[in-house]
């Protein structure tokens, strides 16, 4: 190996050290208490060293962030070996909720990265690619929603509010697992989540129309 491969090789390492040591501290105490003079601490490197592989601390928020989307992603594409709009939608619920509870100190760190980074400090070349990450979720989604509106098992509402309302549903569905409400009431995971299917695809009172999902 040359000189040249192997700094390459050690800067990419020493970037992926840096991100395990930053969700790390993360975990323990929210990312607005942790400086990165406390991640060149914890790694024995200098703060500058730092600055090397990341822009500011927004913008080693927004790589967690946006690493994580690319997970998500990765798992919500595996719906598309369905062959129906139902079997898709449900792979992908299942997909959602999996990536969001598999790992609830991942998720929660990734989501407390989005809400308290400044999207000023982040880099141009960070922006461009949450964005395209962003892009491509919508994407993933809009193909879900249109083979059920093929299949004529959607309303005539529009993509944005039907995938919109969907999605805050099923986020909000989560968040209520994660922030422990109804911690006594709720005696079964697996029991929750099927109810959740149940609701977002025929509404939550029996008699509704099951033709406006």
């Amino acid at each position: 190996m040359g000189v040249s491969e192997r700094k390459k090789r050690e800067f990419a390492q020493r970037e992926t050290d840096i991100l395990h040591c930053a969700i790390e501290l993360f975990r323990t105490k929210h990312p607005s208490l942790v400086k990165m003079d406390d991640i060149a601490k914890q790694l024995e490197i200098g703060r500058g060293t730092i600055y090397l592989h990341f822009k500011s601390k927004d913008d080693l928020m927004a790589r967690i962030q946006y690493e994580d989307y690319v997970r998500l992603r990765a798992r919500l594409e595996k719906a598309f070996d369905e062959q129906t709009a139902i079997e898709m939608s449900r792979k992908a619920i299942r997909a959602y909720i999996d990536h969001c509870l598999g790992d609830r100190h991942m998720y929660i760190v990734a989501k407390q990265c989005g809400v308290n980074l400044n999207i000023d400090n982040v880099s141009d070349d960070m922006r461009r690619l949450l964005t395209e990450e962003r892009t491509n979720r919508l994407t993933l989604l809009e193909k879900i929603y249109k083979q059920a509106k093929l299949e004529n098992l959607i309303n005539s509402r529009g993509t944005y509010p039907n995938v919109a309302v969907a999605w805050g549903m099923i986020r909000g569905a989560v968040e209520v697992i994660l922030d422990g409400h109804f911690q006594n009431e709720i005696k079964s995971e697996k029991a929750y989540l099927d109810t959740i299917e149940h609701v977002l695809f025929y509404g939550l009172f029996s008699g509704g129309n099951k033709g406006e999902t």
